[in-house]
């Protein structure tokens, strides 16, 4: 693969010759090795500040410790640049784990000048450079060739940043991020980098294994939007954190947790220290360990909390404002937004928390207290990188979103203009609703949804095995799929117990026996019926018995008597659609001469 480091230095400068460090080889992934190949043909092309984006948990610290590796051995000196003093020791730490030999610049440390690679964080740089000029640069840097800027949406906006850019013009720059967006309107990352290379898409991550999905659900009931003020461009904490702590919020979020979580290690996510303390003291009251993590909570107390996470001993962990950089606890799979906010970088970086894979996890979920998923869309699903221009003006407040086409309009319009939806018309629910579950769905779920249902259907119709819908779903798009996607999609929702009894022999014949079978068989009658109780779902209670007529009766006789039981109901009363499936199943078996 052709080298990072294609041009000479500037002239007069004599570089240090730095051997590679001895270390296992870094395996990159074949999208991996296309990134680092792009970034190249950047720099061939003369492109000498280049941004890359790539999703949370896909490898950024290997690509750009793979390139950085490259570079020390041809000799060159290498910077690796982060926002904040507290992520300066783990970037170290994972440098080192790929054989990158690094030095951190930081207050009294003494600072290794044989190190090819200066490990340093903005506030360092920008405290050096008050105390004694840009010069010090030369001192303490060297002549760099490389510089890698970490979250790079934040880091390239700051003061020391523009300081080493105007410093080593002809230093190559890679930019990394996985949300490339700023919240004011007159900043975008163009401004900062000339060329754009972008990563897999995370649906593409997830097929791939790196990362599990994120299932969303919209929660109400906690924050008005309406009824809070901006300053800076996003709301104001302490305004969320007001409704967030009111007793009837913090027992509302329990419970929501407690319907959609149970059970599932959680990363809580507010607004203010007060609305994450009371969070956790709900959650404590509740019977559910919880522990608090703000910024003032010392490293060693977090890292005992996250072993104590892993080990079960703590299920939830309430949190404001400091897990998000460097946060790395793959065992969360659910993440509690308890705030709203208007920056998608900000909503991308807290809400994906939940997406590196763990053993025996499938996906995470993220309930959004907020209408976050609104204005910024699930972390998981298909993304637009843009940094050309600015962002687009927020207007949550005035458009909604079509269902079919999910383009934004006017919040009164009644039929959409890009699509032509009619928003009175309901469309083809395929007998499948989670308005009940308050799920969010975007246009990439729905069709994983309609594609697993389509399978389902078409399995039980060429009578193939039941699992063969979800194996196949598996392979397309990387894991396992909710069970609730799969009610109802053979038989829909309105089903005659002749044909649940249908289907019930469908699963007899393609069940292997043994000691699962039982437990097999109770599986797809959840996923089909949502209960695998053989009363409830009325699986062989005949239309007779249903009706209270003799199985040898006439068609008169089985008409006569739905008539009369169906005249003493209420109108709303359930037994009206058991006793209509009854007369179906009459029906039928009368039309073909099955009764004797």
């Amino acid at each position: 693969m052709t080298s990072i480091v294609t041009s000479t230095p500037p002239s007069g400068v004599q570089l240090p010759v730095f051997s590679r460090c001895r270390a296992k080889e870094i395996e990159l992934r074949d999208y991996q090795k296309d990134l680092v190949g792009k970034v190249y043909q950047g720099v061939r092309d003369e492109k000498l500040r280049q941004l890359l984006v790539i999703i949370m948990g896909a490898g950024k610290t290997v690509i750009s410790g793979w390139m950085i590796r490259d570079a020390v051995g041809k000799g060159y000196r290498c910077l690796f640049l982060v926002a904040l003093n507290v992520l300066l020791e783990q970037t170290a730490r994972e440098l080192q784990s790929l054989g990158v030999d690094c030095t951190i610049l930081q207050g009294d440390r003494k600072l290794d000048p044989s190190a090819p690679v200066v490990v340093a964080s903005c506030q360092t740089i920008a405290a050096r450079v008050r105390k004694r000029g840009h010069q010090v640069l030369d001192t303490l840097l060297g002549p760099l060739r490389l510089i890698v800027v970490d979250e790079a949406h934040n880091t390239a906006y700051m003061d020391a940043y523009d300081t080493i850019d105007r410093h080593y013009p002809e230093a190559i720059v890679l930019g990394l991020t996985a949300t490339p967006w700023r919240l004011s309107r007159d900043q975008w990352l163009g401004q900062k980098f000339d060329h754009l290379i972008t990563g897999p898409q995370p649906p593409d991550i997830v097929a791939m294994g790196a990362a599990v999905p994120c299932r969303c659900f919209t929660i109400t009931g906690a924050l008005d939007l309406e009824t809070l003020h901006t300053r800076n461009g996003d709301y104001i904490d302490s305004e969320m954190a007001s409704q967030a702590c009111r007793p009837e919020a913090l027992a509302h979020v329990v419970r929501e947790w407690r319907r959609l979580c149970l059970g599932r290690p959680t990363l809580m996510v507010g607004s203010t220290v007060e609305q994450a303390t009371l969070t956790q003291q709900a959650f404590i009251a509740d019977g559910i360990p919880a522990a608090l993590i703000v910024g003032a909570t010392p490293q060693a107390e977090r890292q005992a909390i996250f072993e104590a996470v892993k080990a079960g001993e703590i299920t939830i962990i309430c949190s404001v404002g400091c897990l998000t950089a460097g946060f790395n606890l793959p065992i969360i799979s659910a993440v509690l937004y308890v705030r709203a906010t208007k920056s998608k970088a900000l909503f991308h970086q807290t809400a994906g928390r939940g997406s590196r894979p763990w053993p025996g996890k499938t996906d995470y979920i993220l309930l959004d207290f907020g209408r976050n998923l609104k204005r910024h869309k699930n972390p998981m699903g298909p993304q637009v990188y843009d940094i050309s221009k600015p962002p687009e003006p927020d207007d949550l407040i005035h458009t909604k979103t079509c269902p079919e086409c999910e383009a934004e309009i006017s919040l009164f319009a009644q039929v959409c203009p890009e699509c032509g939806l009619e928003f009175e018309w309901q469309g083809e629910t395929d007998n499948f609703d989670l308005v009940e579950l308050n799920e969010y769905v975007d246009k990439f779920t729905r069709a994983k949804i309609k594609s697993l249902r389509q399978w389902r259907k078409v399995a039980y119709l060429q009578d193939l095995a039941p699992d063969s819908a979800i194996e196949q779903f598996r392979s397309t798009y990387g894991h396992i799929p909710p069970s609730e996607w799969l009610a109802h999609a053979v038989l829909g929702r309105r089903v005659s117990n002749k044909r649940k009894g249908e289907f019930f022999a469908y699963l007899q014949r393609h069940c292997a026996g043994g000691r699962w079978a039982e437990h097999w068989l109770n599986h797809h009658l959840l996923l089909e019926f949502g209960t695998a109780d053989i009363d409830q779902i009325g699986l062989f209670r005949h239309w007779d018995e249903v009706l209270g007529v003799h199985y040898s009766a006439s068609w008169e006789v089985v008409k006569a008597a739905y008539m009369e039981r169906i005249r003493s109901l209420p109108d709303d009363h359930p037994d009206h659609e058991s006793l209509a499936l009854a007369l179906v199943d009459a029906k039928s078996d009368l039309d073909q001469g099955e009764v004797a």
